[in-house]
């Protein structure tokens, strides 16, 4: 568990309330694009400092802070972290004289404004369910594009289809996606294909199967309801820890998690068999059929603000 930029739960649930009607004239609010297959969020604005989480293609994300070629941004999650501002769009060219004013050279960040970022996430656009390397994009990657590749498929379809799946459905494809992971090497701040952190992982699972999770394992841990041990059933999330939550990792079933700790591997919670992982266990908590319970709440991706165009009354 991450201990730096966790917004509070009164942040997130504002983020989650933004309105798709993004006209406010008194709105002076920016927006962009992630332009990079993975953009990594960092602690402060330069390289050396700590990769604090990441945020994927196509996502649309709030401009909160610039400095220099640096940009904070706050994800949908949400989640707040600096990145490069070429990994974001759209861009603009620097004239001669604002390359020697300002010391950057060539392109620079052009914000959008609430009414322009609307007018994106009501465009259609594809999300990858498979890494397409040939053209360096990973899954949960969203494109903009009139020739779909093979992996690609329709992003509101696939939102409104995975809202419709049965719970029995989910807990499957989630933990499947879960093991093809298997043997990822652990990230700190990573949550995308090939690099994980705990919480990096489960929630990365969980949106490629249409459900957006908070960012963080003390965040994760308010959401869904809390199951006795003996309940535990594949797709529960189980939390680890000794006075505060440090560790998540996702039940697949008969007292077995799948966890990004070191590398992503599958232990045993009984003791006495040879995988056993004997961290001490805070809670376990359901998300699958329990959307809205929990102090933060897991929605569909169809429901977030930060995706689609939401209607509101």
């Amino acid at each position: 568990m991450k201990k730096v930029l966790i917004i509070s739960a009164l942040s997130a649930a504002a983020i989650l309330l933004i309105s798709c009607k993004m006209q406010a004239q008194n709105d002076n609010s920016q927006w962009a694009i992630v332009n990079v297959s993975d953009a990594f969020l960092r602690a402060e604005p330069r390289y050396t400092s700590e990769c604090v989480s990441q945020t994927r293609m196509g996502t649309l994300v709030q401009v909160l802070e610039r400095k220099g070629y640096w940009v904070r941004i706050q994800t949908p999650e949400p989640y707040e972290g600096w990145v490069n501002e070429l990994a974001l769009a759209p861009t603009r060219e620097l004239s001669p004289e604002e390359q020697k004013a300002s010391k950057l050279y060539g392109a620079t960040l052009k914000p959008m404004t609430r009414k322009e970022a609307g007018k994106y996430l009501k465009a259609p656009k594809y999300i990858c369910i498979q890494n397409i390397p040939e053209q360096n994009l990973l899954m949960g990657n969203m494109v903009k594009t009139d020739t779909p590749a093979q992996g690609m498929v329709d992003f509101r379809e696939w939102a409104e289809a995975e809202a419709a799946e049965t719970d029995e459905a989910k807990v499957r494809d989630i933990t499947e996606l879960a093991r093809s992971f298997l043997g990822c090497p652990y990230l700190w701040g990573g949550m995308s294909p090939g690099h994980f952190d705990c919480s990096g992982l489960t929630g990365f699972c969980y949106f490629l199967n249409g459900i957006l999770l908070p960012r963080d394992a003390s965040q994760q841990v308010k959401c869904g309801v809390e199951i006795p041990f003996e309940q535990m059933q594949a797709g529960d999330l189980v939390f680890f820890g000794d006075s505060s939550v440090g560790h998540v990792a996702l039940c697949i079933g008969g007292h077995k998690i799948i966890h990004a700790s070191q590398l992503v591997r599958i232990n045993s919670l009984i003791p006495g068999e040879p995988d056993y992982y004997g961290r001490n266990i805070l809670h376990i908590r359901r998300i699958i059929g329990h959307l809205a319970d929990g102090e933060l709440k897991a929605i569909p991706i169809k429901d977030s603000p930060m995706y689609f165009c939401v209607a509101r009354n």
